[in-house]
């Protein structure tokens, strides 16, 4: 059977190597993942190189700064529970399995699939199994606003946002956020999947990083699986819009945030993206490192 490269940055020896190697791996992951065998393979690949030839296991540093360099996620306190919850096998490194794993889920995982994750994460970060309380809200509101600006007062603003929040998510009014009530709340506006930090990468940064292993196009399936927003989710929008309105008065003595939101949900996110012009994009020919 004649050789066809996976990576063309590695050896024909190495590539041909790492193929025997993964080959079943691949086989099994592209059933239980989004991705097709090819992408695993190269995926897979990724993985080893980014772990020194898999000399040196993917810790939880290496983690935060994959996920900051290819996927612009910055939430550190975030992407260190993403990597406590999906770093199974053994919770010192995440393996090549786990590492598509968690990928498959990042960058194309399910509405369903997505939302039971992220309030996991959510749950994890203020050390509640099941609830999210009005404190809790507060607090990582005032987190973000930290992060957000430094130099201005917006204990007023968290206030708000508090209020908000409590009033459209919380929908049995018990004064706490169950999974229930989070899941209504997305279904209804899909921008309350990050309500409480990023999570997830923005749409430019998983179309970008997707380029980089397969040709298949992005689809935005948190997009096309959100439910049409009612007249009263329409004001829900617009309430929000308002609420993000205020922050923008300290534009002039904030640093380079910005409050925004893309169909993956409500973050706040540096406004530093990398823009690349057609001449600069990374193609996808098996040359897929072309970022490092």
């Amino acid at each position: 059977m004649p050789y066809t490269p996976i990576n063309k940055r590695l050896k024909a020896t190495v590539d041909i190597r790492l193929q025997h190697r993964y080959t079943n791996i691949a086989t099994e992951l592209s059933r239980t993942t989004h991705f097709n065998k090819i992408e695993v393979l190269r995926l897979l690949q990724m993985h080893y190189m980014l772990t020194k030839d898999n000399t040196k296991p993917m810790d939880k540093l290496n983690f935060i700064h994959f996920m900051d360099v290819f996927l612009g996620v910055r939430n550190v306190e975030a992407v260190d529970k993403v990597y406590l919850l999906c770093a199974e096998t053994n919770k010192e490194y995440l393996t090549g399995p786990e590492f598509v794993k968690v990928l498959s889920l990042l960058l194309k995982g399910t509405l369903p699939d997505l939302i039971n994750f992220c309030f996991e994460v959510y749950t994890e970060m203020i050390r509640s199994p099941k609830y999210i309380k009005k404190e809790d809200v507060l607090l990582m509101s005032r987190r973000n606003s930290m992060k957000m600006c430094k130099l201005v007062n917006m204990e007023e603003y968290d206030q708000s946002f508090v209020d908000f929040v409590m009033t459209e998510v919380d929908k049995d009014r018990d004064n706490r956020i169950s999974l229930e009530d989070y899941r209504k709340a997305v279904h209804e506006n899909v921008a309350w999947l990050q309500f409480l930090g990023q999570i997830l990468p923005s749409c430019y940064q998983k179309e970008i990083f997707m380029r980089l292993f397969t040709e298949r196009p992005y689809v935005n399936s948190i997009k096309s699986t959100a439910a049409a927003l009612t007249r009263k989710n329409r004001e829900s929008v617009a309430r929000m819009t308002l609420l993000k309105s205020t922050v923008s008065q300290y534009e002039n003595t904030a640093s380079s945030m910005s409050f925004s939101s893309d169909s993956t949900g409500l973050v706040v996110e540096r406004d530093d993206k990398v823009h690349m012009n057609k001449k600069n994009k990374p193609t996808s020919d098996g040359n897929y490192l072309t970022l490092f």
